[in-house]
């Protein structure tokens, strides 16, 4: 039989050896080194300016929507408080027209105008038509 080899034998051998990963990733970062100024640049600056000019018009876009959308939450608000404030109003006046109303049945009942207002008829002040002077135009 083969002795074993010792381990720290085989450690220190491989730590003198390269990895072919080793190569391979420094081939690769000097291909992108080298090919880095030949790539194209990608759109220019007038497409730039476009898109951000369309971005910003977008934005104000959405902005003014939100205003809209806002302006149109506080209109409902409001008219919804004042329709309950009118709805509120007319029950307080219904309330008050019915309350005159029983306080006006009530003195109705209880005062009769011709019993406490006695009718004085003109004719009872003369005298009788037998006896008037002026029974001619009768």
């Amino acid at each position: 039989l083969a002795p074993a080899p010792n381990p720290v034998f085989l450690q220190t051998a491989s730590a003198h050896q390269r990895a072919p990963e080793d190569q391979l990733a420094k081939e690769m970062t000097h291909d992108l080194e080298m090919n880095f100024n030949k790539i194209a640049p990608f759109g220019k600056e007038d497409t730039a300016k476009e898109l951000q000019d369309h971005a910003a018009k977008t934005q104000d876009t959405l902005v003014d929507a939100v205003e809209n959308a806002e302006v149109a939450e506080i209109k409902r608000a409001v008219f919804r408080a004042l329709t309950r404030l009118r709805a509120a109003t007319i029950k307080e006046f219904d309330t008050i027209a019915r309350l005159e109303t029983q306080a006006i049945d009530a003195y109705n009942d209880a005062h009769h105008y011709r019993a406490e207002n006695p009718l004085a008829h003109l004719h009872e002040d003369e005298a009788p038509v037998e006896t008037d002077k002026l029974k001619s135009f009768h």
